[in-house]
């Protein structure tokens, strides 16, 4: 869900006057807001907006703040076990890793899940109906459409996977549970985590151009507080089939400049982005079925249009916190694998979002 967008420059008195309304308003909503997160679990919506508009005119030291609030109330737990789909994660080598995190924002594992696992979710991907996503020309109101993925005459420029459906899928819930991506989790955000925003989805090349509601202009997520997505390549991902497009450091404090910001939670031309970045500073991701990028989603970030053959990414998500903006309800309707039942038994909160 985007934020409204900051007011734009205009008079400069009006200006002023427009903005320490807003940030009058929002320093006043958002104690509230959060109050009434912990109470409910529900953010209101007003309270979310003056989240997003602190987070803009601070240049995200709100964020920074509250996240060192939310390490000393809910501090990391030991994770049984080192080895995952990213390796033998040790402590050293997680701390290392959340390092190389809060530099650039970003981390490429090549080839890090296993191909069998790609060919079953691959397997998945075919055998289940999918939600064909409004594309920016169709009216708003279109009805919900679903459909199985056919590569070779597609739909729309984005399928999306049921939540629910990927909750009971076995290699997701291995993924959720899988000791390496919660050791580097832990260590990038400093406190127990949450797993929310679970999807996978197809991107194909049905339009020559970009489209915004696929996430194909540069933009930053703001839906948490602080948080890691991690993207899982499940096919070839070249040049010509929409790699993930990052620019790193733009995650950090001040990593967007204040322009931008003043904007809003809006979407970004290419143009935008390079003239204040530099083209040869945005780093397009590319890699074979199976790699995974782990990335603070903060910094500015795309999947880049598809000329090719289509693009399959399955993404999870853990956060420090499920204030924010909200998803529709989904649910495990089972628990298959035996790593992510230990784990519920042993810290249910992490999961709390799906039980």
């Amino acid at each position: 869900m985007l934020a409204e967008s900051l007011p734009r420059p205009g008079n400069p008195l009006r200006e002023v006057a427009r903005w320490m309304f807003h940030t009058a308003r929002s320093v006043l909503l958002l104690p509230f807001a959060l109050w009434r997160h912990a109470r409910t679990g529900h953010t209101p919506e007003r309270g979310y907006q003056a989240f997003v508009w602190l987070f803009c005119i601070t240049s995200g030291r709100l964020n920074d703040l509250l996240s060192r609030v939310i390490a000393r109330m809910h501090p990391p737990i030991a994770v049984t076990g080192t080895h995952g789909v990213l390796g033998d994660m040790d402590d050293a080598r997680a701390r290392d890793c959340a390092a190389r995190l809060r530099k650039d924002g970003y981390m490429v594992f090549e080839r890090a899940l296993p191909a069998e696992t790609c060919e079953r979710l691959m397997k998945f991907a075919l055998e289940t109906p999918a939600a064909v996503r409004r594309m920016d020309h169709e009216p708003h109101d279109l009805p919900r459409r679903t459909a199985l993925f056919d590569a070779k005459a597609p739909l729309a420029v984005r399928y999306d996977y049921d939540t629910g459906a990927l909750l009971d899928n076995a290699d997701v819930q291995a993924l959720l549970a899988d000791p390496s991506l919660l050791r580097v989790v832990q260590a990038y955000l400093g406190c127990e985590p949450v797993a929310d925003v679970l999807s996978m989805w197809w991107h194909t090349a049905y339009h020559t151009s970009p489209d915004s509601g696929a996430a194909q202009y540069f933009h930053f997520d703001l839906d948490r507080i602080k948080w890691l997505k991690v993207f899982v390549y499940l096919t070839d991902v070249g040049p010509d089939n929409g790699p993930h497009s990052f620019v790193p450091g733009s995650h950090r404090t001040a990593g967007i400049p204040s322009d931008i910001l003043r904007r809003g939670y809006v979407r970004l031309s290419d143009e935008e982005v390079y003239d204040r970045y530099g083209e040869q500073n945005c780093k397009k991701i590319c890699g074979p079925r199976g790699s995974i990028i782990v990335e603070d989603t903060r910094g500015l970030h795309k999947g880049a249009h598809v000329s090719g053959a289509p693009r399959l990414v399955l993404q999870l998500q853990f956060s420090n916190s499920l204030f924010g903006t909200s998803y529709p309800d989904a649910r495990m309707s089972r628990v298959v694998d035996p790593g992510l039942q230990a784990l519920i038994d042993k810290a249910p909160q992490i999961y709390r979002q799906y039980r």
